[in-house]
């Protein structure tokens, strides 16, 4: 991989919750925007944009298995501001919608044991 491309791909990890222009990410490496587009497809397959949105729709899900954010935090941390854009891209990324995943994750599990404490408190010995 063209370590413009590896520079621009961290820089964009870093940025995920603001808006990263390809035009920024061009000049940030030293490239003009079509250049480093081209160099950035051919690295990795897709335009900048959509990697952006994957890297988004990722660390999203990453975030409601793992943590105890809303839905709404999580989808400030990506850098996303619209809830019905948010739920509509994410179920089409995944195949279901935020809170499905969140139900599935080991944090869910987790605040449900947290919730619902044992309720045989005998001695079996």
């Amino acid at each position: 991989m063209d370590p413009r491309v590896a520079h621009a791909i961290a820089r964009m990890e870093e940025a995920i919750d603001r808006d990263v222009p390809v035009a920024a990410l061009a000049a940030a490496v030293n490239l003009s925007p079509s250049r480093f587009a081209y160099l950035f497809r051919r690295d990795t397959g897709v335009p900048p944009a959509r990697y952006l949105h994957t890297l988004r729709m990722e660390r999203a899900r990453l975030l409601l298995e793992r943590t105890f954010l809303s839905v709404k935090e999580v989808m400030a941390y990506v850098g996303v501001n619209d809830p019905s854009h948010f739920s509509r891209d994410f179920r089409r990324y995944h195949g279901v919608p935020p809170s499905g995943v969140r139900d599935r994750g080991w944090a869910a599990d987790r605040w449900a044991g947290e919730r619902n404490p044992p309720t045989d408190t005998r001695n079996r010995s």
